[in-house]
């Protein structure tokens, strides 16, 4: 069950396998460009942070290996490395920067130590990396589909870059191999020691040694010698059977050379995946032996191999313990190895318990804590022999620490992940998640399944999985065909009608994955079946609703645009009114004009009853002017409503304003008015330039017009900016506007003061020019203090139009 759980988790993951050879030409597309761009201007600093921040809350490899760095440097290679590897995007250089510093890197040149740096901590660093470049995309706004392919880009590109790096570690471990065999070569031909590979029957598959020549053996005298059938001392035989099972060992054995004679060997043999590694060294010469074995000890570097005194004290300590423990040898050396273990263990009495054991029984193995020099814990194998004089007196031991942190931890994580997800599989109630053999046979069954299916476990486990289809589906052949392909293609998916257990069917979404061991050899499938009913009618329902809404939507418009066209064909009525009365009516005005003065040349001074005739003329002067403005403005609006397509030019403020100033130079001199105006935000303006000097003409000429008799006319123009307006805001200190009255005065032919001549068409004029270039107009105003108007202009040039 482990084994499998371990598969399907890696199917779920979708685990990528690059093939050897892969090529580096990439073409970024401008999503991946401009995501890069916008990191890189915008969050560079808070990328370099957060992956830090993610690195170290992991406690593993990737916080093991950014803890040899202070935050200052730390943040400064992250930086970088981040910086160059954006520059390589928007460049479309692909991965430059990242294969010139792997080459510096393999030169031992790098930043960042080749020293303990595995596979584990790359991979979980390009997932960190990964992981904080996708949060970062709620910040860039993009549509759906250029998202999509941003997170495929973005992992295509974490990937081949994770495999640039692991390709390059890959070749410095084949290096160093290669360095350590070449030592190893240099061993086994200048010390006179026996290396043995043994398979796990025991049989040897490799020999050799400088110390072959002692026995007056050659290799091939033990090639495919088996340790259980030959002729082998009792004490050799039994220590391999313990290293087979998976214990080092070290002891003192015998060996029998050619010509008979009985030599003495200390031996080590180690576990190894493929059966045992033994090592062994001629020990009679006592004092030459104990200088090779020395050597030999001292080269050890992924063992801690000492040697104590009878009372626990450590006389002897080589390469491996230092890299282990952290101590160096002059630090050690005299020091009780109880030091390598927690109070708690020391209260206890553990290493007088273990020395004890490997007295009495001549050796002591044992898993748990041990510590280090600076404090940190690791999870060790220790291994302690008593060694013993020829009158079987105890003159020491020796100890061999193994670290076994690392599969330890993954150990747990398996155990964990396995538990976790026969918890979550088992749970799930929604879907239906169960497993299958080679050729359909149902092998496990979850809580979902029981739901959906209405099988119990006892009822379907080892029926084939074709239960589940129709008779039509069955008799195609088609379960089988879905396992075909998923068997060919890794997984299938599909949807379509299933079969329960009392006969019903129902809408699923079934996906079909493949199960392979590590030899790549199909195990089974898993499949995951979700309900998809309720969906189905939904979508169903959800169509007939939007053919019956766009149907209704097709009748409105179709009545909008009629009731638009109607609308715009009374309107042009209106205006063709509006402009065909102010025409028609100039000329009887003219005439009206003519003949009274006529008329009153005429008369001459002759007196009409009690009545001055010049009195009467000039009220009926005062009465046709009134008419010819009336006529005028109705003139004027008929124009905005007819051309309002003007050219659109870049039109100073300032100038204007002193252009208006002109035009009412005697009502500006009349009244002692005062016109300020400040324009530093939008001294220019795009729009058509009557109209804007028509809109100023109203707003200044009415603060004069509509003055307050208790004080001189002060008009202030000011002028803002934002990112779609122009506000021109005019603001007076005239009489001011009833609060009831300020919704009608853009209304036609409205006024609300009698004391001055005026029409009430300005601001209905002003409002119609504004409106019609997409823009609005607003008035604040207070009696007695005056009124504010603002004019707000999209920037927009074709909003004009």
């Amino acid at each position: 069950m482990p084994c499998f759980v371990v598969l399907l988790i890696r199917c779920f993951l979708k685990e990528k396998i690059t093939p050897e050879g892969f090529v580096l030409k990439m073409d970024y597309p401008i999503c991946l460009k401009s995501y890069s761009a916008f990191l890189l201007k915008h969050y560079i600093d808070d990328l370099t942070r957060d992956a830090i921040e993610l690195a170290k809350e992991r406690e593993g490899p990737a916080f093991n290996l950014f803890m040899q760095f202070s935050g200052e440097s730390l943040h400064a290679i992250a930086r970088k490395a981040l910086e160059e590897a954006f520059q390589d995007i928007l460049n479309d250089t692909p991965f430059k920067s990242l294969k010139e510093n792997l080459e510096l890197w393999k030169s031992n040149k790098g930043s960042i130590p080749r020293d303990g740096l595995s596979r584990r901590t790359i991979t979980t660093l390009h997932h960190i990396q990964k992981r904080v470049l996708l949060d970062y995309l709620e910040y860039f706004d993009s549509p759906g589909t250029e998202l999509i392919g941003l997170v495929k880009e973005l992992s295509d590109y974490s990937q081949t870059s994770m495999e640039l790096v692991l390709n390059a570690w890959e070749e410095i471990q084949e290096e160093e191999q290669s360095e350590k065999s070449d030592l190893l070569q240099g061993v086994l031909t200048t010390v006179p020691l026996v290396i043995t590979k043994i398979n796990k029957e025991g049989t040897v598959t490799y020999v050799a040694g400088k110390g072959l020549e002692v026995l007056g053996r050659k290799a091939k005298d033990w090639k495919n010698f088996n340790i259980f059938g030959g002729d082998l001392f009792p004490e050799n035989v039994e220590n391999s059977k313990q290293a087979l099972s998976g214990k080092a060992v070290s002891y003192l054995g015998r060996v029998r050379a050619e010509n008979g004679e009985i030599r003495v060997f200390q031996n080590y043999i180690l576990p190894d995946k493929n059966g045992v590694l033994w090592f062994c060294i001629d020990v009679s010469e006592k004092k030459e032996a104990e200088e090779r074995l020395r050597s030999f000890i001292d080269a050890v570097k992924d063992y801690a191999i000492f040697k104590l005194t009878p009372d626990g004290y450590i006389v002897s300590w080589n390469a491996g313990a230092e890299a282990l423990k952290g101590y160096s040898k002059s630090e050690i050396i005299g020091k009780h190895f109880s030091v390598f273990y927690d109070e708690e263990l020391k209260k206890q009495q553990v290493p007088e318990f273990e020395l004890n054991q490997a007295k009495v029984h001549g050796r002591y193995e044992a898993e748990g804590v041990r510590i280090r020099k600076d404090g940190s814990r690791f999870w060790a194998n220790v291994i302690i022999t008593g060694v013993f004089d020829e009158n079987k007196n105890l003159i020491g031991f020796t100890k061999i620490t193994r670290d076994l942190s690392e599969s330890k931890l993954a150990e747990e994580k398996i155990r964990k992940s396995e538990e976790r997800f026969r918890a979550l599989v088992e749970d799930v109630k929604d879907y239906a998640i169960f497993l299958l053999e080679p050729d359909g046979t149902i092998a496990s069954w979850n809580e979902g399944a029981k739901r959906l299916k209405g099988y119990s476990e006892e009822e379907i486990l080892g029926k084939n999985f074709s239960i589940f289809y129709t008779e039509e589906k069955k008799q195609s052949k088609y379960p089988e065909y879905e396992l075909v392909q998923a068997t060919k293609y890794g997984r299938f998916e599909d949807e379509g009608l299933r079969v329960r257990k009392d006969g019903s069917t129902f809408y699923a979404n079934v996906l079909i994955t493949a199960l392979h061991d590590s030899s790549g050899n199909l195990i089974g499938f898993s499949k995951i079946t979700r309900d998809l009913t309720e969906k189905k009618l939904l979508e169903e329902s959800l169509q007939s609703v939007n053919a019956e809404l766009e149907n209704k939507v097709k009748e409105r418009t179709d009545e909008l645009l009629k009731t638009i066209k109607e609308l715009k064909r009374i309107n042009n009525d209106l205006d063709n009114f509006i402009y065909t009365a102010s025409h028609d009516l100039k000329a009887p005005i003219s005439n009206i004009e003519g003949l009274i003065s006529s008329l009153f040349e005429e008369l001459g001074d002759v007196p009409l009853k009690s009545y001055d005739l010049q009195e009467i003329k000039s009220m009926i002067d005062i009465s046709v002017e009134k008419f010819k403005v009336t006529i005028k403005d109705l003139t004027e609006i008929a124009k905005i409503q007819k051309d309002n397509v003007e050219s659109v030019e870049l039109v100073g403020l300032s100038e204007l304003i002193d252009d208006v100033k002109i035009t009412i130079a005697d009502q500006i001199l009349k009244n002692n008015a005062e016109i300020i105006y400040h324009l530093d935000e939008c001294s220019e303006i795009k729009f058509v330039r009557k109209n804007l000097k028509s809109i100023l003409y109203n707003l200044i000429s009415n603060g004069i017009k509509y003055r307050s008799p208790d004080r001189n006319p002060i008009i202030q123009i000011r002028c803002s900016s934002d990112e779609h307006y122009n506000t021109i805001i005019c603001q007076d200190n005239g009489l001011g506007i009833k609060s009831e009255n300020l919704d009608k005065i853009f209304n036609m032919f409205k006024r609300f003061h009698d004391h001055v001549e005026g029409s009430g068409v300005g601001l209905y004029i002003v409002k119609r020019i504004i409106e019609n270039a997409g823009g609005k107009i607003d008035v604040e105003s207070k009696e007695g203090v005056g009124s504010t108007f603002k004019v707000s202009l999209p920037k927009s040039g074709h909003e004009l139009l």
